[in-house]
């Protein structure tokens, strides 16, 4: 029996495939990858970062605001001022409605998503009226590959439930293809 010594070569390429093999996205080197990647890392920062600041002004906005001015956007809002209406109680109304104006737009299905089971969904792709009129396409994935069955079920199950169903909206939630 002989012995085989690999070549430094030969073991940095073996390395190099099975690692290849685990995780495809770690040895994408390439410039065009990689900047895309830290693209898409500040991105995803700078968005998340701008719904925290615009809730932390609504709440902020809703704290300060005084009689007439909760008046008026009651009334933006389609509502019947009363005079006996208590100013917390028509506080808390307009700061619920300022936290539902983008109910049921693609960022807020795919941001609901991926806040709600970023445990085993890593991304979402939500296509508007795919299958006709009021209706609505989600597609998750977990790093690339699909999530289990289970997990599509309670994600279905979310947006059917009362509070989160967008009236009118059929809501389908899948799963990518397997590679």
């Amino acid at each position: 029996m002989s012995l085989h010594f690999k070549t430094a070569s030969e073991v940095f390429n073996d390395m190099k495939d099975q690692l290849a093999n685990e995780a495809p996205q770690i040895t994408n080197w390439r410039t065009r990858g990689v900047v895309r990647s830290i693209l898409a890392v500040v991105a995803a920062a700078i968005s998340l970062l701008w719904d925290r600041l615009k809730i932390l002004y609504l709440d902020l906005w809703a704290q300060y605001a005084d009689r007439t001015t909760l008046r008026r956007y009651y009334e933006l809002w389609g509502e019947d001022w009363d005079e006996s209406i208590d100013t917390e109680t028509a506080r808390k109304a307009v700061l619920s409605w300022y936290r539902q104006k983008g109910k049921g737009t693609k960022a807020w299905y795919r941001s609901v998503v991926l806040s709600e089971y970023k445990g085993y969904v890593t991304d979402a792709t939500v296509s508007m009226r795919q299958r006709g009129p009021n209706t609505v396409d989600i597609v998750v994935s977990y790093n690339g590959g699909p999530v289990y069955e289970d997990h599509i079920t309670e994600i279905q199950n979310f947006f059917d439930d009362d509070e989160q169903n967008v009236v009118g909206a059929e809501v389908l939630v899948k799963s990518v293809e397997a590679a």
